[in-house]
C-alpha cells in the first residue's frame, strides 16, 4: 500500500434493494482508511425495471456515526461493465467504474479535484 499513499481511492458494492440500493464502502486518502455504510433512493427507473442503472439519491455514513451530504448517483451501464459518476449541486464530486459479481455492484472509485 506504500505507493498508493497518497492517492485518494476507494471501492463500494452496491446491494440493490426494492427503494434503491445499499452500500458497503471503504475510502483510503492521504494514508487514512475509512469505511461504512449507505442507502440510495432510486429516482429513475430502468426500462427492463431492473438492474442498477438510473440515477439515485444517496448518503453515506461512516463507522463513527457521520453522515455525508446527499448526493446523486448516475449508473450507466456499458458493454460488460458500469459507470458512475456522484455529484452534488451540479458538480461531478467522484467517478467510477464497476462490475456485477453475485448479484452485487462492485464499484472503484476516485475523487474529480
Amino acid at each position: 500500500m506504500q505507493n498508493f499513499i497518497n492517492l485518494a481511492l476507494g471501492c463500494v458494492v452496491y446491494t440493490e434493494t426494492q427503494r434503491g440500493v445499499e452500500a458497503d464502502w471503504i475510502y483510503c486518502r492521504e494514508g487514512k482508511v475509512e469505511r461504512g455504510k449507505g442507502m440510495g433512493v432510486r429516482l429513475t427507473h430502468p426500462k427492463d425495471g431492473g438492474g442498477f442503472e438510473g440515477t439515485f439519491e444517496v448518503s453515506y455514513q461512516d463507522e463513527a456515526g457521520n453522515e455525508s451530504p446527499k448526493l446523486l448517483l448516475t449508473i450507466i451501464g456499458e458493454s460488460g461493465y458500469y459507470a458512475l459518476s456522484w455529484s452534488r449541486e451540479g458538480q461531478t464530486t467522484d467517478v467510477g467504474i464497476g462490475v456485477m459479481s453475485d448479484d452485487k455492484l462492485v464499484v472503484s472509485y476516485t475523487e474529480i479535484k
